[in-house]
């Protein structure tokens, strides 16, 4: 992880301030970073005829990182109060950045920087994502409760994009337990209320909660980003569980993004459902079904859970030596 807050404000400014895409940030990185092996602020420092040689960069993305060059000192200042709350800062090519984000996104989508607070070896744990509408019925919520109270029980992480219904269901779920959950924001990680923080802060600092951002600390709540962020969601996990989803929406596209990145997903299949036809097309595009209610949690779990350790086996015989891992990551499709 970058510990120099200088090479981390140059990051900020780059990833954030310069107003390039995904794509380009990571070619960038790519060329000045992992094939030259030079700092970012070396790249800050260079002129603009080395990044047009250096990076094959046009004019109007040589402006766009003049303009983020002069933002270099209030990114610094960000980075300092960032310090002080004990929220830091992981980068694509910092070896501790999570492989499955790696094999399971394209280049144009691998967030270059992730914000956390809490544990980040969270991660490393087996991980399941729930996911579900956030106007989701009593019905769902109890199942995501239900489901999320016994994956944490059994040292499970259970990831959610913190919005109301199920996503809190799920979230409400694992921490009635002494389990692990991991929480990737749709915002900036100081958008957050004083309210929220309150609730947070005890689990992240007991080791239980870990909260995840790919924005900007101080970026607000965009429905783009929540679409952004259920990428992640699902990408992290060997497995998504999806509570309840209409033929529209985040959880829609949420599900059909994990069956794009190979995840394995299941669906509650329910007599309750028969107006939220989602669910039922879901498991016609390829999804599993999760019969609900039943007697026994284990019952419909316990395979589920099984699977997972064999994901994650396999996703850990795959990992290449952190050496090269970011190269070969970025440059895949």
């Amino acid at each position: 992880m970058v510990k120099d807050l200088r090479e981390q404000a140059c990051w900020l400014a780059l990833v954030f301030e310069s107003g390039l895409t995904t794509r380009i940030v990571n070619d960038i990185l790519v060329i000045w970073c992992k094939q030259l092996n030079r700092t970012l602020q070396d790249f800050f420092a260079a002129s603009t005829q080395e990044w047009e040689v250096t990076c094959q960069l046009n004019a109007k993305v040589i402006e766009k990182l003049k303009q983020a060059k002069e933002k270099l000192v209030a990114q610094a200042f960000v980075i300092e109060q960032l310090e002080h709350a004990h929220i830091h800062l992981m980068t694509v090519l910092d070896p501790e950045y999570p492989q499955s984000l790696k094999s399971a996104l394209g280049r144009s989508r691998i967030p270059p920087v992730l914000f956390f607070m809490g544990d980040r070896d969270i991660l490393k744990r087996q991980t399941i994502a729930i996911i579900g509408s956030r106007n989701a019925g009593d019905d769902s919520l109890e199942f995501t409760r239900a489901v999320a109270g016994y994956l944490a029980e059994h040292d499970i992480n259970v990831i959610s994009g913190h919005a109301r219904g199920v996503d809190r269901a799920a979230y409400e779920g694992a921490v009635s337990t002494d389990g692990c959950t991991t929480v990737v924001l749709p915002e900036g990680i100081r958008k957050l209320s004083k309210v929220q923080m309150r609730d947070l802060q005890p689990r992240i600092e007991a080791g239980k909660v870990l909260l995840l951002s790919q924005f900007h600390p101080d970026a607000p709540w965009l429905v783009s980003r929540a679409m952004e962020r259920n990428g992640v969601v699902t990408a992290l996990a060997q497995v998504i569980i999806v509570a309840e989803s209409d033929t529209k929406g985040g959880t829609w596209e949420g599900a059909n993004g994990a069956l794009k990145q190979g995840r394995r997903l299941y669906i509650r299949k329910s007599e309750s459902l028969d107006v939220f036809s989602g669910n039922d097309l879901l498991l016609e595009k390829g999804g599993h079904p999760l019969n609900w209610p039943v007697n026994d949690l284990a019952d419909i779990l316990f395979p589920l859970v099984q699977e997972s350790t064999v994901i994650q086996t396999k996703q850990s015989m795959d990992f290449t030596p952190p050496s090269q891992l970011s190269l070969l990551a970025l440059q895949a499709e």
